[in-house]
């Protein structure tokens, strides 16, 4: 027996390349929007960045700022239009951007209020040959107001030089690795980013239980090598906790692109939507508050910048 195939050509129209808009913004940091172009479902390689756009954002407490020039960030390599103003919490900033050839886009979020650290308490154990850190965090939800959170953890310790003749301190932090697998929990392993709901616990004091792993920053100077002693002998170290409450739009951003991320490259896996608030683009702009805790982790011989 013989087959018989029929080859049919289908024209898969182009998509309209749109503007592509992202910016997560937190307290304390000036606003920094990056702009590319976005590319057909076909095309292959990076997207194009957009250097010639216009960049509005307007806050319901008066403020106005427009941005129409890029800065180049050398520890990201990327170009932002950078803001000069501090965003506040409970303030609803609209962000608008147009570039030539493009229709414009807009957008609009918060920063929600912060959600105070109440306590942390670390301990750590054998389990199955190897040591186990984990850190409890304690804080109070808010009633009512469906929150999700973020945990970051980093260590820090303070670099130190002579120069003058004089002890010279210099933070250096490094964000930690970290990991649980409790239900409702979403971890993204790529970057040690927890993310939970406060589904199981709202309006309640709430402890979240996490595991982590404690790495010291690269430590450099020109006093002292790390290859020739214990650092945690000479210099105290400390582990700061990050409690980060979030907007809906960057716990779904977040969630999904993760969620995209893990599945690409696998034939097998559910296709992902990757959420996106940008109105007649892509992208998302979304906001995030923060409280954070310092502990110390061992005392070092040596004085700290953080000592009583």
């Amino acid at each position: 027996m013989m087959g018989c195939e029929t080859v049919v050509d289908i024209d898969i129209p182009e998509g309209e390349s749109r503007l592509t808009v992202n910016a997560l913004m937190g307290p304390g940091d000036p606003i920094q929007v990056t702009v590319h172009a976005s590319k057909g479902t076909l095309e292959v390689g990076e997207i194009d960045e957009v250097t010639n756009a216009t960049v509005t954002i307007n806050g319901t407490d008066g403020i106005s700022e427009t941005v129409n020039k890029t800065t180049w960030d050398l520890s990201t390599n990327t170009n932002y239009y950078t803001f000069s103003f501090i965003p506040k919490s409970s303030v609803t900033y609209t962000l608008t951007a147009i570039a030539p050839g493009f229709e414009q886009v807009e957008s609009r979020t918060t920063i929600p209020e912060v959600t105070p650290i109440i306590g942390v308490d670390t301990a750590s154990e054998w389990v199955d040959g190897y040591r186990e850190s984990r850190i409890d965090i304690t804080f109070k939800d808010p009633a009512g107001l469906n929150d999700a959170y973020e945990c970051k953890f980093y260590a820090l310790i303070y670099e130190i030089d002579t120069a003058g003749g004089q002890l010279t301190y210099y933070p250096v932090v490094q964000e930690l690795y970290a990991y649980l697998s409790g239900v409702g929990d979403f971890f993204n392993q790529e970057t040690g980013e927890l993310i939970f709901t406060d589904e199981l616990f709202d309006g309640k004091t709430h402890t979240q239980r996490i595991n982590y792993d404690y790495q010291l920053p690269f430590f450099e100077s020109d006093t002292f090598s790390q290859d020739s002693f214990n650092i945690e002998d000479f210099v105290s170290t400390y582990l700061i906790t990050e409690l980060r409450t979030l907007t809906e739009d960057y716990y779904l951003f977040q969630t999904t692109y993760t969620k995209y991320q893990f599945s690409s490259g696998d034939p097998f896996a559910q296709p992902v939507q990757v959420y996106n608030n940008i109105d007649s683009g892509f992208g998302i702009f979304a906001g995030f508050n923060s409280s954070f805790d310092t502990l110390q982790v061992s005392k070092g011989l040596l004085p700290s910048p953080l000592d009583p």
